[in-house]
């Protein structure tokens, strides 16, 4: 919030003897509030006072049995409370609420992470792919690949009843699905038809997803610790809306950088204290199968190519799937599938050098700010980006997963 918002004060008057499913009214309110992302909310609990019945209550040691008035104080934006309040309404019943227009003359004092207050509904993408559960899990994945999105969300009548992620791809008997989508009709097929004759049912995961109006912050948090590139995105009544990834997560960070008058932001870190040091490398004049089977080993699924200390491109394996011709590429397309024995016998004799599937690296020095790499990363749709010193050499690498966790850090702290 920020000063110049026109902002709202609800109080909600209760009972500190009020209760809900066994617990204190105010606090299960004030549970919902925050499920709900409201801003902020304190429980003030009365000294003394009365109400419609005119009869005095004090707060004091032997006032056990009498109904002591609590308040919660509430303060937010307008848009937000007019969501928000009704969805209290069952649980709070005859309860007074009072809201008052008001205005801030400060409203920020600080930065609260890169994610600030927002949640899910102000950053997650309302598209997503379904696939109801008797798919053949063979079309599924090749919709999957297609479509280029984390997931799939499995649907049945109005209910999520699974995921399919592009993670899985082993899992499902097929190759790493980015490289699938680079492969051409009759090659998809053949890669297809290896894959269970059976419905997706059989196969899709749980499905975890998240509350629309989850704080942006905790849900990056799910997805470092869950591993996880996205989640779908249910509303109140678990319906389906969205979903929500890395690609989303770096969006939210990089509109949260906007500078303010009213929140002071820390200095972000730079790419150096961010970025992986240990980075697979070979010569842009090696044989293109040893690197290819380089690629396959590395858990960036990436290799940059340099001269001396200096990158001069990156082999990565959409990018060899989308380049490489035959005789190598058969045994490449082997060897996404797990057989790396044709490609193998390949290597230091295939006649073509790794330059040749190589694409042009996308280079951040080592003293731009976390942001800036952030940037690159969306505009360029790049996983990863290569990290050069003051003299152009090789310093590291930062990959999405590795920015999206030093956010995470941030939003913690």
């Amino acid at each position: 919030m920020t000063a110049g918002e026109p902002l709202q004060r609800v109080r909600i008057y209760l009972s500190e003897r009020d209760s809900a499913d066994g617990q204190p009214l105010y606090l299960v309110a004030l549970d919902r509030l925050r499920r709900e992302g409201a801003s902020g909310a304190t429980v003030l609990r009365g000294i003394a006072g009365f109400g419609s019945g005119h009869r005095l209550r004090t707060a004091g040691i032997a006032d056990f049995s009498q109904q002591t008035p609590v308040v919660i104080e509430w303060l937010d934006r307008a848009e937000r409370v007019a969501r928000v309040l009704p969805t209290l309404d069952e649980m709070l019943g005859d309860a007074l609420i009072t809201i008052e227009d008001i205005k801030a003359y400060r409203a920020a004092l600080r930065s609260s992470g890169p994610f600030g207050s927002r949640s899910v509904a102000d950053a997650a993408r309302e598209e997503i792919a379904i696939i109801p559960p008797d798919m053949l899990l063979a079309e599924a994945v090749e919709r999957l690949a297609r479509s280029r999105q984390p997931l799939l969300a499995v649907v049945e009548g109005q209910r999520l009843a699974g995921v399919l992620m592009s993670g899985d791809a082993e899992r499902f008997g097929t190759i790493a699905l980015d490289a699938l989508a680079e492969l051409d009709d009759a090659e998809r097929a053949a890669v297809l038809a290896r894959v269970a004759v059976r419905p997706v049912r059989d196969v899709m995961r749980e499905p975890r997803a998240i509350y629309i109006e989850s704080p942006l912050a905790h849900t990056v948090n799910l997805l470092v610790e869950w591993g996880l590139d996205a989640l779908p995105v249910t509303d109140g009544d678990g319906r389906l809306v969205g979903i929500f990834g890395i690609d989303q997560a770096l969006r939210a960070a990089l509109d949260g950088a906007q500078p303010s008058q009213y929140v002071r932001n820390s200095e972000p870190p730079p790419v150096s204290l961010i970025m992986q040091m240990l980075v697979p490398t070979a010569a842009g004049s090696a044989d293109a199968a040893t690197v290819l089977l380089q690629a396959l080993q590395t858990p960036i699924q990436a290799v940059v190519l340099v001269n001396g200390f200096y990158p001069t491109g990156v082999v990565s394996i959409p990018d060899a799937t989308r380049r490489v011709r035959n005789p190598l590429r058969s045994a490449w397309i082997a060897a996404l599938a797990g057989d790396r024995a044709p490609l193998a016998a390949l290597a230091s004799t295939s006649g073509v050098t790794a330059m040749e599937l190589a694409s042009t690296p996308d280079l951040i020095s080592s003293r731009a700010s976390e942001y800036d790499a952030v940037r690159m990363l969306i505009e360029n749709r790049r996983q990863h980006l290569v990290v050069v010193d003051s003299e152009g050499r090789l310093a590291g690498m930062v990959t999405q997963r590795g920015v999206l966790r030093a956010l995470a850090q941030e939003g913690n702290g």
